[in-house]
């Protein structure tokens, strides 16, 4: 009977390390705040560190006193400063229009991310695909009494961490080779 709960853990064990690859992964926030011109903007991821793919974050934006700005328009975009997104410009560099060293790059040459209203005032909700991983730039671009605002996020997406990974699959291995030798061993006093 010990046999045969010991190949069931086995096999629940691989089966857990093979569909889940935020296993080890952490759940708590990743925040970024920013001001701009009397505007606070406050970007949040929904787990601390960032996955190459989608991630899930808010933006909220609001006056100097905490309070949502009224008619705004949101709009956001991602971007690779280090080119891998294949938005690269010919002087080799990426980036937008007026920034040092990246000319010939503006939010409307980046794909834009859907916004929606989130459940409060002030609140936008989105999905950025990140495509590799490194340092990125999330921007949000609005309009505050006729003029054009913009705040760049700075973030960093990760790869999945694959030393932990290996661990875990190291030790199923070294689980199934002991199920198999108890299997053995079994079949001899048989």
């Amino acid at each position: 009977m010990k046999l045969k709960s010991l190949k069931n853990f086995v096999f629940t064990l691989i089966l857990v390390l093979a569909v889940s690859t935020s296993t080890f992964a952490s759940t708590t926030d990743t925040q970024i705040n920013k001001t701009v011109d009397g505007v606070k903007a406050t970007l949040t991821f929904s787990t601390q560190k960032l996955k190459l793919g989608n991630n899930d974050f808010t933006i909220f934006i609001l006056d100097k006193n905490g309070n949502p700005l009224p008619n705004l328009k949101v709009t956001a975009y991602a971007d690779d400063p280090n080119g891998t997104d294949g938005m690269t410009n010919t002087s080799g560099a990426s980036g937008m229009a007026g920034m040092p060293g990246m000319s010939g790059m503006s939010a409307s040459d980046m794909p834009m991310i859907a916004l929606k209203d989130g459940s409060t005032k002030g609140e936008y909700t989105g999905m950025v695909n990140f495509k590799s991983t490194g340092k990125w730039i999330v921007e949000s671009t609005f309009d505050v009494k006729g003029q054009s605002k913009t705040i760049d996020f700075n973030v960093n997406a990760q790869g999945p961490n694959f030393l932990i990974i290996g661990v875990g699959f190291l030790g199923v291995i070294v689980l199934i080779i002991a199920v198999a030798a108890l299997n053995k061993k079994k079949s001899i006093k048989s």
